[in-house]
């Protein structure tokens, strides 16, 4: 989830929303692209020595926070087809909460619902200002349980992770391979498949309306999608909500003849940017 959601609503019409799409380059660039700059002043960390880092490297206030786990806070790097980025891992929603806070230079937590456990963050407290950070909470995905996925709570804590962790990095990806990333219905697709792939082998249609609290031929939204509609008109989110489930099964369906070509990540990503969600519906005689 990029950070730069948190905004008033524009109260735009559905048909506007789902034309959202992404061009691709014509010509490549190599892959994976060179890091930022930024990231040769970030190191990897565990534990207490997050904050002495994030307090002696980058002069941030660590002390001005009720953090709850210490000991399971870590930095480590993630491998991106847009280069690497440094990963901070929490295990507790306060502290997921406070360091968002932390590396945004504000000096008290923000709400954000249990959903809400990733960010691809631009930071903006002064010492680091404008670094890219994936901010991770070990939790599980969408705030699903583990017996609606038929796991156990510590398979389904790694398969969380996994998920996450691919699904940010895929917003990177966008953001520096096709120039922009949106908290938008399509880009969590995007983003959720690959994660899906990542932590599962493929991507299943009926498992990503569980994450986005979608019934299948259904027209209502009982989870996180309804978040990315905020932009939507109101009255207008219901037709969101039945395009995104029509479209799911057609992108399962995509993404395992991409698969079973054995097609790398930027094929996947390029194949799910390229085709808006009215597109697909068009191509499905909607």
């Amino acid at each position: 989830m990029d950070m730069a959601g948190f905004f008033a609503p524009e109260n735009i019409s559905a048909e506007a929303y789902l034309k959202h799409r992404y061009e691709i380059p014509e010509k490549m660039p190599e892959l994976p692209l060179a890091d930022e700059p930024f990231v040769a002043s970030w190191r990897e960390t565990e534990g207490q020595e997050v904050l002495d880092f994030l307090s002696k490297d980058f002069e941030l206030p660590v002390s001005g926070f009720p953090w709850e786990n210490i000991g399971a806070l870590n930095i480590s790097f993630a491998e991106s087809l847009g280069g690497r980025l440094p990963v901070i891992a929490t295990q507790s929603h306060p502290d997921f909460r406070a360091m968002e806070a932390l590396l945004n230079g504000r000096k008290k937590p923000q709400e954000y619902p249990p959903t809400v456990n990733a960010f691809t963050m631009q930071t903006r407290a002064k010492p680091i200002y404008r670094h890219r950070v994936l901010l991770l909470n070990y939790a599980p995905y969408s705030n699903i349980p583990a017996e609606a996925m038929g796991l156990s709570e510590e398979d389904w804590l790694i398969r969380s992770h996994r998920l996450r962790l691919r699904h940010e990095c895929a917003h990177y990806e966008t953001l520096r391979i096709f120039g922009g990333m949106q908290n938008h219905a399509l880009d969590e697709i995007m983003a959720d498949a690959l994660g899906q792939i990542a932590a599962f082998g493929k991507f299943d249609a009926d498992r990503q309306r569980v994450y986005f609290g979608l019934t299948k031929g259904k027209d209502t939204c009982t989870g996180r999608l309804s978040f990315y509609c905020q932009d939507v008109a109101e009255e207008e989110r219901p037709k969101v909500y039945r395009a995104v489930d029509r479209v799911l099964d057609a992108v399962a369906e995509e993404l395992n003849k991409l698969q079973a070509r054995n097609s790398g990540d930027m094929e996947l990503l390029s194949a799910l940017a390229r085709k808006s969600i009215a597109e697909r519906l068009e191509g499905m005689g909607e």
